[in-house]
C-alpha cells in the first residue's frame, strides 16, 4: 500500500468522523512516533537509524498528503538531517553510542534498548509537530526553512521525550 493510499484511507475516515485535518495529522504523528520508537529497538547497529529515518520520511509524506502538498524525498531528508543535527552534541554522541552498543553482546543490547526507542520516538514526534505547525500556517515542503525551526524542533523533542517516556511506563 502506498503512502497516498494509506493517507487516502485516513482522510475519508477523518471525514466520516468529522475530524479536522489537524486531528488526522496528529493521528499520523502518533502512529509514526510509535513506529520510530519500535525502530529504535532494532538490535542491529545502523539498521535502526536507517529504519527511523524511513519512518520519519514516510510520516512527513503522509502529513503533506493530508494538507494536499507535494512531496520530495530528497528535500525531506535534507530537512530532517538539519533538524536532528541541531540537537546538542552530547545527545548526538549518546545516540551514536547507543547504536554502537548494539555490537556488544548482552549488555550492549540492554543499554541501547533503554535509550534508543525513547530518542527515536521523540525525534519523530518533534519532526511531525514542527512540520504540522508549518503546514497549518500555509507552508509546504519547499518553503520550509529548517534552520528557522530549530528552536521549535528542540522544544518539541523535549516534549516528545516526555510523551515517549510516559507511554513506555
Amino acid at each position: 500500500m502506498t503512502s497516498t493510499q494509506q493517507t487516502e484511507s485516513i482522510v475519508p475516515q477523518a471525514e466520516e468522523a468529522h475530524i479536522t485535518r489537524e486531528q488526522a495529522a496528529n493521528l499520523v504523528i502518533s502512529k509514526y512516533t510509535g513506529w520510530a520508537a519500535g525502530s529504535g529497538a532494532i538490535p542491529f547497529p545502523f539498521w535502526d537509524v536507517a529504519a527511523i529515518a524511513a519512518v520519519e520520511i514516510k510520516m512527513v509524506n503522509e502529513l503533506l498528503d493530508i494538507y494536499d502538498k507535494p512531496f520530495s524525498e530528497s528535500k525531506t531528508r535534507s530537512i530532517i538531517t538539519i533538524l536532528i543535527g541541531s540537537l546538542s552534541p552530547q545527545l548526538l554522541v549518546g545516540v551514536t553510542a547507543a547504536t554502537l552498543f548494539k555490537v556488544v553482546p548482552g549488555v550492549g543490547h540492554v543499554l541501547a534498548a533503554l535509550s534508543m526507542p525513547m530518542l527515536a520516538g521523540a525525534s519523530a514526534y518533534a519532526v511531525g509537530q514542527v512540520m504540522l505547525n508549518h503546514l497549518q500556517n500555509g507552508g509546504d515542503l519547499f518553503n520550509f526553512d529548517p534552520k528557522a525551526k530549530i528552536g521549535d524542533f528542540k522544544a518539541a523533542f523535549e516534549e516528545g521525550k516526555k510523551k515517549t517516556d510516559q507511554s513506555a511506563a
